[in-house]
């Protein structure tokens, strides 16, 4: 008995999942955009006593592509309910050549190809976002971890003291994080993992455009300052995920200057918007921020997993993060290098992450992506556009990047907010199981939205027709 594939069985078995991920690819674009499935029957197709022998793997290929058939289709082009990933195919490739690579990319040492390509990739994102080319960063899984690390870094970075050493309780006041009114729920989450609690989350009022109000922000500093209590950072979004809202970065950097507050922008969502066209100004400002985090797995358009942090100084990660361990000593000769990730980052198990972004830009171009980009809040305002025109539809927010917030309004129900609720909340769940597109909600003050996220290469104006068609067809029904 042997754990190995004779080389006939891997080439078997390769060729039947590359030909299934082509074949997917082709199918990508067809309805259903989400199955028909329940969560019993789902269960049953997968439970089995655990496998003591093996399984023929043509089988095993087999149940796979029925489930996959059950799965949601992240990369149809009216799959509008999340900020997410379409995944390239040049991702995908680059992906099952970093698994079948292997390599835990903890250092140089450990894979020295894969710690260069990363360090290039950095380069380039920091390029692609307009962040201080001087400043170094990290691959993580995703927007939220970096968020965390990002927080943690900012934490070390305001005071004197080794809290690493010490922990939260050798700070010298009670911390203070100040983030907008809407910003990402790993803001509160990263607080409580660092053990400063979600109290520490001081929420910034935001305007009718839901940007953070840079002179209240001024002042609540100022207050927390004089009351003893001790400022960590300030928390700007660079796309909230609920509107697209990008910050007065301008404003919030001075105040961050004037004040000694560290900024980290949030860009998991906008930040690869910067040198669109039709991007908001306020993302110019991204070079001024301390730390920035992206999520090449959103409008990167990669795979997931892709997550990135960038830092203004570099030093400031291995302050945060350094720990030396026997089993990870680097010891090395004059023709190696000494870098380790783990002395960067909160991780030491590493996949090649940055393959399948080099793959990306370097099989389509920068140039290539922002147009995709531009393209995609291009689609957004014409969908705002036509949400505007209609008689049955109502937008509930502005639209600057590529996220719609709206609602179906017939006259009859005008003026009627929990009867429209009630109304868009059916019809969520219903258009969802329609299969003909996909969005997702928001809640907008007191108002429950439809929200149609547009971050995918593929999508089209006749797309997002076809959505409003959509919930028409289905309101139709709904309402009998």
């Amino acid at each position: 008995m042997t754990m190995d594939f004779t080389p006939g069985e891997r080439e078997a078995l390769g060729r039947a999942a590359l030909e299934w991920a082509l074949r997917y690819f082709d199918a990508a674009v067809e309805p259903p955009v989400y199955p028909t499935v329940s969560a019993g029957p789902l269960a049953s197709l997968v439970s089995e006593a655990l496998p003591q022998d093996p399984q023929p793997a043509a089988e095993v290929m087999a149940q796979f592509a029925t489930l996959a058939a059950l799965g949601r289709k992240n990369g149809h082009p009216r799959m509008f309910g999340y900020v997410q990933s379409s995944g390239s195919f040049a991702g995908v490739a680059a992906d099952l050549l970093a698994s079948a690579l292997n390599q835990n990319v903890t250092s140089w040492r450990s894979a020295p190809s894969a710690t260069a390509v990363e360090h290039q990739v950095i380069d380039w994102m920091k390029a692609m976002s307009g962040f201080n080319p001087a400043g170094g960063g990290i691959l993580l899984s995703g927007g939220s971890l970096a968020n965390f690390a990002a927080l943690a870094v900012a934490l070390r970075a305001s005071t004197d003291a080794d809290l690493n050493q010490h922990g939260v309780g050798a700070l010298p006041g009670k911390p203070r994080i100040y983030a907008s009114a809407v910003t990402h729920m790993s803001t509160p989450k990263a607080a409580a993992m660092l053990g400063i609690g979600r109290d520490a989350v001081v929420s910034i009022p935001v305007g009718a455009d839901f940007r953070m109000d840079a002179a209240a922000l001024r002042t609540q500093i100022a207050a927390d300052r004089a009351a003893g209590l001790h400022p960590v950072c300030v928390v700007a979004n660079a796309g909230d995920v609920n509107t697209g809202a990008v910050d007065p970065l301008d404003a919030i950097s001075g105040v961050c200057a004037e004040s000694g507050v560290w900024l980290h922008v949030d860009g998991s969502y906008g930040g690869f918007a910067a040198g669109a066209p039709l991007a908001p100004r306020a993302l110019s400002a991204i070079g001024r921020a301390d730390s920035l985090s992206l999520d090449p797995h959103k409008w990167l358009y990669a795979p997931l997993d892709a997550g990135c942090l960038l830092v203004r100084d570099p030093a400031q990660l291995q302050r945060t993060f350094m720990q030396g361990a026997a089993y990870v000593d680097v010891i090395a000769d004059r023709d190696m290098s000494e870098f380790a990730f783990w002395d960067h980052g909160p991780e030491l198990s590493r996949r090649f992450r940055a393959l399948k972004i080099w793959f990306i830009v370097k099989c389509h171009g920068a140039r290539a992506i922002t147009a995709a980009i531009n393209d995609n809040i291009a689609v957004a305002a014409q969908l705002a556009a036509a949400i505007d025109a209609s008689g049955d539809f109502a937008r509930l927010a502005p639209a600057p990047l590529s996220i719609v917030c709206f609602r179906y309004a017939p006259a009859h129900l005008r003026g009627n907010r929990d009867a429209l609720n009630a109304l868009n909340r059916t019809l969520m769940v219903d258009v969802q199981r329609d299969g003909q597109a996909y969005v997702s909600n928001a809640m907008i003050g007191d108002d429950f939205a439809l929200r149609a996220c547009i971050v995918n290469f593929r999508t089209t104006t006749a797309d997002t027709a076809i959505l409003l068609d959509t919930i028409r067809r289905v309101a139709s029904r709904t309402m009998r």
